[in-house]
């Protein structure tokens, strides 16, 4: 089965070696359509993923780039109608036969589309990677100072017991399968800048009739630490439209309102479910910024009555 894989870099040196790896642990490799989006300053050498057939290398110069969901916009603008689409961070590294791995995981699940997400377990390139980590869901962690929700991430109870992937309440954007139709039903939408990505996307698939699950095996290891290498908003600080922080403040703001009110159609909500729908199945009011017992703990979700209490998270102060 065809995958789309997309690959967002920002003057990232493990993008190379992100994108060999993806390639080498697949199953079957010559079933991918791998697009990057190479955002640099000229000093990088990507000569390895032009020369491969199966890699497509958007080229931009970072001084222009506008965020990590502008970056993946791009991307799928050269979207090519696949049976499946992975999206992960140029800080990647991979589990033999993830492809075929994550396609029988997605059978088990049941789900006429599923998505599988998580925050991978991390790796070091200093080092030897021997395999290692465990599975891991995601879990609100508070509210930002505007509203938005904050996640953590932590071991699944019990997940070598489990028979196949486990509910999830939230998706991480640094990795995440989907079905092909998730690009023409859930397009990235570029205004958003970083903060309020995943939830984002969480909210719009499930009102577009996608279910999510957390995977119960580790496909994957993400580089976490990544101390002196380039950021944008290390690097986008000039005052104007450009200026990180601005970006940010009209992304939150755009977020926030796709949150709290009822729109459907284009970045909105989807036609299946109601946006109310997906707060039910998460235990989260975004409104009230306030979460059920259950959501607060870390449990897997299920459809039940939410649970009215005001406790403010640490970092609602």
């Amino acid at each position: 089965m065809s995958i789309f894989v997309s690959v967002a870099a920002y003057r990232d040196p493990e993008l190379v070696p992100t994108v060999l790896d993806c390639l080498a642990q697949a199953d079957r490799p010559d079933e991918l359509r791998i697009v990057v989006n190479w955002q640099h300053l000229g000093d990088e050498d990507v000569s390895a993923l032009r020369a491969d057939p199966r890699v497509t290398v958007l080229e931009f110069d970072a001084r222009r780039s506008r965020g990590v969901c502008w970056a993946r916009a791009r991307i799928q603008r050269h979207y090519v109608d696949s049976d499946w689409y992975l999206q992960v961070d140029s800080h990647t590294r991979f589990a033999p036969g993830w492809d075929t791995r994550l396609i029988a995981m997605a059978a088990r699940t049941g789900a006429a589309k599923p998505i599988l997400s998580c925050y991978p377990s991390p790796y070091d390139p200093a080092r030897e990677r021997a395999g290692g980590g465990e599975p891991t869901l995601i879990a609100l962690h508070g509210w930002t100072h505007d509203g938005l929700p904050r996640f953590r991430h932590f071991r699944i109870p019990g997940w070598q017991q489990a028979s196949g992937p486990v509910p999830a309440r939230f998706v991480a954007a640094g990795f995440l399968f989907a079905p092909g139709s998730f690009v023409r039903e859930v397009p990235y939408d570029e205004r958003i800048y970083y903060q309020g990505e995943e939830i984002n996307l969480a909210t719009r698939a499930f009102t577009w009739g996608y279910d999510l699950f957390h995977p119960v095996e580790v496909l994957a290891w993400h580089y976490y630490v990544r101390e002196n290498q380039a950021r944008h908003w290390m690097d986008h600080r000039t005052p104007g439209a450009g200026h990180w922080y601005d970006l940010d403040r009209a992304g939150r703001r755009r977020v926030l309102t796709l949150l709290r009110y009822v729109i459907v159609g284009g970045f909105g909500s989807g036609p299946v479910r109601p946006m109310s729908a997906y707060q039910e199945y998460a235990g989260i009011d975004f409104g009230r910024r306030t979460a059920t017992a259950e959501t607060l703990a870390g449990q897997f979700p299920g459809i039940r009555q939410p649970v009215a209490h005001g406790r403010l998270m640490p970092h609602d102060r």
